[in-house]
């Protein structure tokens, strides 16, 4: 788990693509899917942390992981939320402040998504102003998560001393979630982009990646890297508010981002191809504030 500046610069281009999608830039109208990358990344490092604790101490340190998790979130999140009230209460109309303040709450008890599920957010409208504080849902998707893997990782590598197990229950989360993904995307698809189990399979796509990491790399890494990088471009723009999802079209970035980190596999991948590229000091370094 060293540290890697290709993942940091990948980091970069994720939350270019969702800012420059909302500024409106019309050639990246699915910018949005910067977010996928975000959902495999945490999967990918915040398993591959777990896994590292595991062989070091030689248990999973259920306690050590929450606080640091606390944090790393927790200060910006609650700084984020009071000055957003405050802005609303002065700026916004009675209302609209109200129903913000309802907002901060639900997401400062990591719940946001539930809540614009219920109320029926569409991520992609634009009749109406969205929230402030929409964007606190993919935190909520990522904590809810959290509040479930490290406890099942912890559990897992108790009874079986090995990880092929491991790797066996992200698989199986992932291809269940996805399943439902895809369903849910065409039953009710506002209510499918909030939810957590038609997102976990990101995440569990990311955590299975870091199981299996040992056993990944081959000759092909260097190609395999561009592709990623170009699957994820072609994602941004090729797909739209039109475009049902997640469902079986979140596949595409999330594979992208999974070439991508089977690419920097070893330090001499990681200064070679897409990942010499990743590493610029520039992308670096918005990686890094993300």
């Amino acid at each position: 788990m060293a540290h890697r500046d290709d993942i940091q610069g990948l980091r970069a281009v994720a939350v270019l693509l969702v800012a420059l999608d909302h500024a409106g830039v019309r050639f990246l109208r699915g910018g949005y899917v910067g977010v996928d990358v975000f959902f495999v990344l945490s999967g990918f490092l915040i398993t591959g942390v777990l896994l590292a604790g595991a062989r070091e101490s030689g248990r999973v340190s259920l306690r050590e992981f929450y606080v640091r998790r606390a944090r790393r979130i927790v200060p910006a999140a609650a700084l984020t939320l009071v000055a957003t009230d405050i802005a609303a209460l002065q700026l916004l109309d009675v209302v609209r402040a109200r129903q913000t303040v309802s907002d901060s709450i639900w997401a400062a008890l990591f719940g946001a998504n539930v809540h614009f599920a219920a109320v029926g957010s569409d991520y992609f409208a634009q009749d109406r102003p969205p929230s402030p504080l929409e964007h606190f849902w993919t935190l909520a998707v990522e904590e809810q998560f959290y509040v479930v893997w490290p406890a099942l990782v912890a559990l897992v590598l108790l009874l079986t001393r090995g990880t092929r197990a491991l790797l066996v229950v992200a698989v199986v989360i992932g291809i269940a979630s996805l399943g439902w993904s895809i369903h849910e995307t065409h039953v009710a698809p506002a209510a499918a982009y909030f939810s957590t189990p038609a997102r976990a399979w990101e995440l569990a796509f990311g955590a299975a990646l870091a199981v299996a990491a040992p056993r990944l790399r081959s000759r092909v890494q260097r190609p395999l890297g561009w592709l990623g990088l170009l699957c994820i471009l072609a994602a941004a723009t090729l797909f739209s508010g039109a475009t049902p999802f997640p469902g079986g079209a979140a596949l595409l970035p999330a594979a992208g981002t999974a070439f991508v980190l089977v690419a920097g596999l070893g330090k001499t991948a990681q200064r070679r191809g897409v990942g010499r590229v990743l590493a610029r000091a520039p992308l670096r370094y918005v990686g890094d504030g993300s």
